[in-house]
């Protein structure tokens, strides 16, 4: 074997080994950063599907530092190879661009924990109960209406979740006229409440004077209930209960 054959065995094996190394090494990596977040969530009680969410993404990292440092290590130029493909590059770093935007912000809902799976949010006009978290989106669903959200716009825009502290509101008016003795109704309306087992008991339930016309007066029903996508069928129920045991026909 002369010189010239034995270095490019030499070369070959030098290159496998740093094939082997850039793979094992960030798969190493990967498997304990997943060991630190599991006792993390531990601790904050994160749900396992942030957990799964925030672990696919890690993946999607790994993967993608792989592929560059084998690029790097099979002599192919990174920096060339972008130039070379031109308007497709440039499409591909504006896609780039948004997908790490919203990546980042995907990031930040679970760690920071805004909200969960399940819990009932709104924002930009956009109402549902989260269905999914994923790396690029947030899945609502509320009332058979499907809405997919970009994970950045959770970091632009103010929003809220109805139900951070487990509970869902729910409210509606109702029209009386002024012969009726205010007191003596919001009592009856009161007491249909405290019998009611489809709203919680606490927080506790509030019925108020809201508004006065010349016609009437407008008294305001706010309750709380734990499922957030029943919210409209226990509206139904109450005000049937109450159109059924207090006279009102004669609502303005």
């Amino acid at each position: 074997m002369d010189l010239t054959q034995f270095y490019e065995i030499y070369s070959s094996l030098n290159i496998i080994i740093n094939l082997i190394l850039a793979i094992v090494i960030p798969l190493l990596i990967l498997k304990l950063i997943n060991r630190t977040i599991r006792k993390y969530s531990d601790s904050r009680n994160m749900s396992s599907n942030s957990i799964e969410t925030l672990s696919k993404i890690l993946r999607y990292i790994t993967f993608i530092i792989i592929f560059v440092a084998a690029l790097e290590i099979l002599g192919i130029d990174l920096h060339s190879l972008i130039v070379s493909v031109g308007l497709v590059s440039l499409a591909v770093t504006l896609a780039a661009k948004d997908t790490l935007s919203n990546f980042i912000s995907g990031v930040i809902i679970l760690l920071e924990k805004r909200f969960e799976v399940g819990d009932m949010i709104e924002i930009d006009g956009h109402k549902g109960q989260v269905e999914k978290i994923g790396f690029k989106s947030v899945e609502l669903f509320y009332k058979k209406e499907y809405t997919v959200i970009p994970n950045v716009l959770f970091t632009t825009k103010p929003f809220v979740n109805h139900t951070k502290n487990g509970y869902y509101k729910i409210r509606f008016d109702i029209k009386m006229l002024n012969k009726y003795d205010l007191d003596e109704k919001i009592k009856q309306i009161e007491n249909i409440l405290e019998e009611s087992d489809l709203i919680l008991k606490e927080p506790e339930y509030l019925v108020f004077a809201r508004n006065i016309t010349t016609n009437g007066v407008e008294v305001r029903v706010k309750a709380y209930i734990d499922d957030p996508v029943k919210d409209s069928k226990i509206i139904s129920a109450l005000i049937k209960k109450i159109k059924k045991e207090i006279v009102l026909e004669d609502m303005y």
